[in-house]
């Protein structure tokens, strides 16, 4: 890795670290330089405002999301719902530092609305891609709602499932896609 970008992953590390300690509302640059180590000029020679460093964030999880989606799908095999497997299955893998730091940018996003717009994107092309699947656009709506719901409540920090009912509820989510496929199968034959 370039110093470069080592840099610039170095600042987004540490400002990921002020948001989840003191929260977005309370980031500034000067926080985030001095967690990182670095002149307020080096931090804003990568970011030249905080906007811009909290679109990175989001860039990030956006990134890492799409990451770890592209590995799941290499262990599910071919079929026409896999797009929509791999979501449920992400939402699956329970990451409590991932919730504090998405607490934090809502309320950032909160704040700027242009904030919005990548994530807007995603959520924008997941519910075309997995609502467009042969289980039908209503369905796959449900169970992809079901899915954000869980996320949003561990975000937010209400949810109130213990982590064996929050695994029984992924279980019989990736038991339904299998469901409303096979109807779906025997439908066209």
């Amino acid at each position: 890795m370039s110093p470069r970008a080592s840099s610039y992953d170095n600042i987004i590390d540490a400002a990921e670290a002020v948001v989840i300690e003191a929260g977005a509302s309370h980031m500034t640059l000067d926080a985030v330089a001095a967690k990182a180590g670095v002149s307020k000029g080096g931090l804003l020679h990568h970011f030249p405002n905080k906007v811009s460093l909290l679109m990175a964030m989001v860039q990030r999880q956006i990134k890492i999301h799409q990451d770890a989606r592209k590995k799941i799908l290499k262990n599910i095999p071919k079929g026409p719902s896999r797009e929509l497997k791999s979501f449920i299955i992400d939402a699956q893998n329970k990451d409590p530092m991932h919730n504090r730091l998405g607490a934090s940018m809502s309320a950032a996003v909160a704040h700027d609305p242009r904030l919005n717009e990548p994530i807007r994107k995603v959520v924008r092309d997941n519910y075309m891609k997995f609502t467009a699947s042969s289980i039908g656009f209503e369905k796959a709506a449900i169970i992809t709602l079901a899915v954000d719901g869980m996320r949003l409540q561990e975000m937010l920090s209400i949810s109130p499932f213990d982590d064996e009912q929050r695994s029984r509820i992924f279980d019989e989510l990736l038991r339904l896609v299998d469901e409303f496929q096979e109807t779906k199968n025997k439908a066209q034959k």
